[in-house]
């Protein structure tokens, strides 16, 4: 999802190294090229979340974007529901109305006349009058795309958890991220999909370069900072109207690694502006990061949680040539303020390296924990992203919001706090399906949680498993102990055979000496020969001797 640009023939180049590899830009092209892509009419985009709980409403997102340059009307909205042995169709009149905005959304919701589970496809058709010219929209009007139905799938169950736990996205952009290639979702429409989803929080992590912008031209920065303002204000109204939802305020700081490269960093409840504009593609040939990660996390409030975003994924060469990014490096990780690790980015890209070297920090007895987002900009059902330049579209269910979800265990119910107090200990599970629930008692009447440290000289570590039809039985659990000491990781157990297929709880005990340790747990579940895991974070034992 993107919108109109313009700019000088060296911007050209340094934009088209971020189409290639970010979202569906259908308005720009290189003067004198031919694009299959462009078109003079304003985005039309139906969006639907990926997955529903039953018997609720389906919330079907429609979004306009910059129809103040490419007015149209309205006529109506045809939805084609299709489930097994059960199709309905629904019908939106709109009666011409016009659109002339920078930004128009609207929630159409639908509601099956019977009890539907499994998948589905929804199908919106979407007519409009453009250029004088009635016409339907299937989907979206992306040159070069599928336009076909969007996929969901209604569960009978709620997402696996067990008493205490809360489910969220932990990285997603709003419509306040918008400039030459990208786009997300508004964040009112964003809290009422994800809520129809089974979740209870997001955390609003918009780009540094994207706050800043002047409201009409986000080449240009406002001194005043009004839309970083109207971020913060929206999210605080939002807040307070909803008492089952939270919004956790955030962004995702554009910042200098040790070597003076671009990453991106999750800031989440820091109540000042941190500018970040180093790979914005705003100025040409202006990349250098305005701060060093060291230089943010001096200056951030104490009450703020700091998160390398997606730390261990090599940027395309493109990107590393032309907008000077880069990945965190081991001595990134190294000030005692860095909070978190957010190692899973919507794909299994990045996850295996980004767990190796959370693993090592960890055995060097470095207290971070690990989280999972999505990076989602505005993707509920469906990621497209530009192919070849200005010829080709592709598309994927990759990096869909709230399809890799962080858990948090929140003892007094679902508030801001308690989930930034969370964040903060690492009361923390990731997972894209399963959950598991990792204690360790001492023998003394006393039990920690994922992020919490005990003192032992022996243990009982129990692990509850929870998985549902959706994602699929229960097909291997895996213990970890760290030796702080030797700095070795080992498996203490492994279960491959389960009593039930969907819910378990193992428990053993370790009565030897416990030299400082943590304890962790990877859960896998598989459905239709997918594999769906879930990773905690460790609880340490005895880990002030080891500091």
């Amino acid at each position: 999802m993107s919108l109109i640009t313009f700019g000088t023939n060296l911007k050209e180049i340094e934009f088209l190294c971020l189409l290639i590899f970010l979202y569906a830009e259908i308005h720009y092209s290189f003067k004198g090229i031919y694009s299959r892509l462009k078109v003079k009419e304003p985005e039309i985009v139906a969006d639907l979340p990926h997955r529903l709980e039953a018997n609720c409403s389906f919330p079907v997102l429609i979004i306009i974007k910059d129809a103040d340059k490419y007015p149209i009307l309205l006529e109506n909205v045809q939805i084609e529901l299709r489930g097994r042995e059960q199709r309905e169709l629904f019908e939106f009149e709109f009666d011409s109305m016009p659109i002339s905005n920078k930004f128009w959304h609207q929630i159409l919701q639908i509601k099956p006349s019977n009890n539907l589970i499994g998948r589905a496809t929804v199908d919106v058709a979407i007519w409009v009058t453009m250029n004088g010219k009635k016409r339907v929209v299937k989907n979206d009007n992306y040159a070069c795309a599928s336009h076909e139905p969007l996929e969901v799938y209604i569960s009978e169950h709620e997402l696996p958890k067990a008493s205490g736990w809360y489910f969220g996205e932990f990285h997603c952009h709003t419509s306040y991220t918008s400039d030459q290639v990208e786009f997300g979702a508004p964040l009112e429409a964003t809290a009422h999909l994800a809520r129809a989803m089974g979740l209870s929080f997001f955390c609003a992590t918009d780009h540094s370069y994207d706050l800043d912008d002047d409201l009409n031209n986000y080449l240009k920065n406002d001194p005043l900072l009004t839309k970083w303002k109207d971020y913060k204000a929206e999210i605080r109204a939002l807040n307070k109207i909803n008492s089952d939802f939270v919004i956790v305020p955030g962004e995702e700081v554009s910042a200098g690694n040790s070597r003076n490269r671009n990453i991106h960093f999750l800031i989440l409840n820091h109540p000042e502006f941190l500018p970040g504009e180093g790979d914005s593609a705003e100025k040409w040939l202006q990349t250098r990061p305005n701060y060093s990660i060291e230089e943010i996390l001096t200056k951030i409030n104490p009450n703020a949680i700091a998160v390398a975003a997606h730390p261990e994924i090599s940027p395309p060469f493109l990107e590393w040539l032309l907008v000077r990014r880069g990945k965190w490096q081991l001595r990134d990780y190294c000030h005692q303020r860095l909070d978190g690790m957010q190692i899973w980015n919507g794909s299994r890209r990045g996850l295996k390296e980004g767990k190796k070297r959370w693993i090592q920090l960890l055995l060097q007895s470095r207290r971070i924990f690990i989280s999972g987002g999505n990076d989602a900009h505005g993707n509920f059902n469906r990621f497209r992203q530009i192919g070849f330049p200005f010829f080709t579209m592709r598309e994927n269910h990759n990096h869909l919001f709230g399809k890799v979800r962080t858990g948090v265990y929140l003892e007094n119910g679902l508030y801001q706090d308690g989930i930034l107090e969370a964040f903060k200990r690492g009361r923390m599970v990731i997972t894209d399906g399963p959950f598991a629930d990792i204690r360790v008692n001492n023998g003394l009447e006393q039990q920690a949680r994922s992020g919490d440290c005990i003192s032992a000289s022996c243990v009982q570590i129990e692990v509850d498993c929870h998985s549902t039809p959706e994602f699929g039985i229960l097909k291997q659990l895996q213990i970890y102990r760290g030796d702080l000491n030797n700095q070795v990781e080992r498996v203490v157990k492994k279960i491959k055979n389960f009593s039930a297929p969907f819910r378990h709880c193992e428990r053993i005990e370790l009565n030897e000496g416990i030299n400082p340790s943590y304890f962790r747990a990877e859960l896998y579940s598989e459905s239709n020969a997918k594999i769906f895991h879930c990773l905690t974070n460790p609880i340490w034992i005895n880990w002030n001797t080891a500091s």
